[in-house]
């Protein structure tokens, strides 16, 4: 249906067919348009479509439009980013009926992968045709080959030279074009597939219900104020205190514009029976098309949840998962430590992950039930102890409810763990000159601190799966990487034009880049990072370790963030200011290794900012100046750590261009 339609539509540049209507249609009026077009819904996506037969009247195309409907040449239809009960409307009205969209995702993806393929052979024949015009061009001329000023072969040399040079760039261009339309379409049809995994329908899911809560939350709050409004005996007086404490919609008035129904009331003089007749216009529409919403998300969930269990559900669905047990999620095994149930059925885990404790039960790709005292031992570590209240040195003296009037950000109780000195237990603590202070409740019982238990809890387990490296099974010599012609021909390019100039860059000596790995104990499955990468010394240093481990870098220079990730494929490089990049913006790491730069004593901002970078238990090793205020600053924090502050010989840096004195630190978060 869709395809037949579409394929005989001449199509211009604003979505509309330059065909002709037929003249049965032209002379049969308005009420032709409903044959004209053909609408569908397709549960894939959550999208409707509009199907024109023919050119749309400009009315028609406007309201279209305006509904939010965008032209897909390609397609020769209308497409609406997701359903709605105007956009509904407005095919209902246009087509008469929406029918089932007959085209899946993965059949529009796949159609869409092969047009992009055809874009990428024809840029890849440009490409290859364009480099074989460079080839005749340069044929017989070594590149880099000198010129002598003034002799009759100059003007001709120049200009087969920026015949090259333009050739060469035109060449490119049009294989990375190729490239760009070949990423293209292997990314349509991974979007398909990564739309039809069941972690990721159950995601949709979970959002689809929270969706249809809100629905019918609005749904039952209308309701109730309906009610309140239609009461037949309501004053002005009870009308405007409802609007003014519990309910005050927008009310359409002359010109257009929406106003209050409080202000209706209070400047505008509106009675009683006014305000009640427009609230529950309001209220009738907002009930009306909350049940269609919550209609529209019962369809939608019968249909994702049908599909999503003909491929079988969740693994996780498989397993009776309890504290104790232990789920893999991503590359780790970790403990379970609380499992949250909506309707008797598993919605999340609680596990002592590093970061985001709390993991949907659609991430659970395993799991394996409580060893021996496993349970116990989850018990004991979630234990929250009692809230002890004694008085103690440089402790705050106030009643519970002058504790309880304090806002949030001045107050908290904070959990202790148990030690060899007292057992588990949890105090209460208040803001006082910019630190926290523990709080003797006077008008409370006293609650002494609980004795040792013995043995502390045993931690709870967590493993990391390390990947095994990637072994080439191909014999003999490897073939040449598609487009290494074109990598080559770049590099002629670049080759002794481009000069990276970049302020404050003292590369790391090898001997002191080995010492700092030595200092940061790698680990083989490490997070390493590298903030301020440079020309990448340090990086060099971590992977002449062998250790399968993933390393980030970030450097500011666009050219040296460039020639970094030539040089370490393996390397994720971050071109930006470290001091722009966030610890959410990148994986926190277990290792950190940097030479910051010196200037204006900013060594200490830059390993100040990279703290935040750090996993628990996270090591930081760092150059820095050795001048007073780095003594001032960073030294406490290396020996509060049990760091390394280790002055380097004078001249360290003297081959660098620099002959200021450093130190070799550490840091253990």
């Amino acid at each position: 249906m869709t395809f037949q339609h579409t394929s005989t539509i001449d199509t211009n540049v604003n979505g509309n067919s330059e065909k002709p209507a037929p003249e049965s249609c032209k002379a049969s009026g308005e009420a032709e348009a409903i044959i004209a077009a053909t609408a569908t819904y397709s549960p894939d996506d959550n999208k409707l479509r509009l199907y024109p037969v023919w050119r749309l009247d400009s009315a028609t195309y406007a309201r279209v439009k305006e509904a939010g409907f965008i032209w897909a040449p390609k397609q020769g239809l209308f497409v609406a980013p997701a359903w709605s009960p105007e956009r509904e409307d407005l095919l209902v009205e246009l087509c008469g009926e929406i029918g089932d969209e007959d085209v899946s995702l993965m059949e529009r993806q796949e159609e869409r992968a092969e047009r992009f393929a055809g874009y990428s052979e024809k840029r890849k024949d440009e490409a290859s045709e364009a480099r074989a015009d460079v080839a005749k061009i340069a044929d017989g001329i070594p590149f880099g080959q000198p010129i002598l000023i003034g002799h009759h072969s100059q003007a001709r040399a120049e200009r087969d030279a920026r015949r090259i040079r333009d050739g060469m760039r035109k060449a490119l261009t049009l294989w990375h074009t190729s490239e760009y339309w070949q990423r293209r379409a292997a990314g349509a049809l991974r979007l398909a597939k990564y739309k039809e995994r069941p972690d990721v329908r159950a995601r949709r899911i979970k959002r689809i219900e929270a969706d249809k809560r809100k629905a019918e939350r609005i749904l039952s709050d209308s309701s109730k104020l309906l009610k309140v409004w239609g009461r037949p005996d309501l004053t002005t007086e009870q009308a405007t205190k409802i609007a003014g404490f519990y309910d005050s919609p927008a009310i359409p008035v002359d010109g257009g514009q929406f106003e209050s129904l409080y202000s209706l009331l209070t400047y505008r003089g509106w009675t009683a029976q006014q305000a009640s007749q427009a609230a529950i216009a309001q209220h009738e529409g907002r009930i009306a098309r909350a049940q269609r919403w919550i209609a529209h998300y019962d369809h939608r969930l019968t249909y994702e949840k049908a599909m999503l269990g003909q491929v079988g559900g969740l693994a996780a669905e498989r397993f009776d998962i309890a504290p104790g047990g232990m789920v893999l999620i991503g590359n780790e095994w970790l403990t379970v430590v609380r499992v949250t149930k909506r309707d008797g059925r598993a919605v999340s885990v609680t596990t002592n992950g590093r970061c985001g404790r709390r993991r949907g039960i659609e991430e659970v790709k395993d799991y394996r039930a409580p060893e021996a005292g496993a349970a116990e031992a989850v018990k004991a570590a979630t234990a929250l102890g009692p809230i002890v209240n004694v008085r103690a040195e440089d402790c705050v003296e106030m009643t519970a409810a002058e504790f309880k009037a304090l806002g949030e950000w001045s107050r908290q109780i904070r959990k202790v763990p148990a030690s060899e000195a007292a057992g588990v237990h949890r105090v209460r603590q208040v803001m006082r000159g910019g630190r926290l202070l523990p709080v003797f409740l006077t008008d409370a019982k006293q609650v002494a601190i609980p004795a040792p238990q013995g043995a502390p809890a045993p931690a709870l387990k967590r493993e990391r799966i390390i990947p095994e490296p990637a072994v080439n099974a191909g014999q003999g010599v490897p073939e040449q990487a598609p487009g290494a012609e074109f990598a080559a021909m770049a590099e002629q390019l670049r080759a002794g034009v481009e000069v990276v100039v970049v302020p404050d860059l003292f590369p790391t000596p090898a001997t002191v880049a080995a010492r700092m790995v030595e200092v940061a104990q790698v680990n083989a499955g490490d997070v390493v990072l590298e903030p301020s990468a440079g020309t990448g010394a340090l990086i060099t240093a971590v992977k002449d370790t062998g250790l399968p481990l993933q390393i980030n870098a970030i450097e500011r220079s666009a050219g040296l963030a460039e020639q970094l990730a030539n040089a370490h494929e393996d390397v994720r490089v971050m071109g930006a200011d470290f001091f722009d990049v966030k610890p959410g913006h990148i994986e926190q790491a277990d290792v950190i290794l940097m030479n910051p730069p010196f200037r204006n004593a900013i060594d200490i901002d830059h390993i100040m900012h990279a703290r935040g970078f750090l996993k628990p238990g996270g090591r930081l090793v760092a150059i820095c100046a050795a001048g007073p205020r780095q003594v001032e600053k960073l030294r406490p924090l290396v020996e509060a750590s049990g760091g390394v502050w280790e002055p380097l010989p004078e001249g360290t840096f003297k081959e660098q261009g620099t002959n200021v004195r450093t130190v070799l630190l550490s840091i253990r978060s």
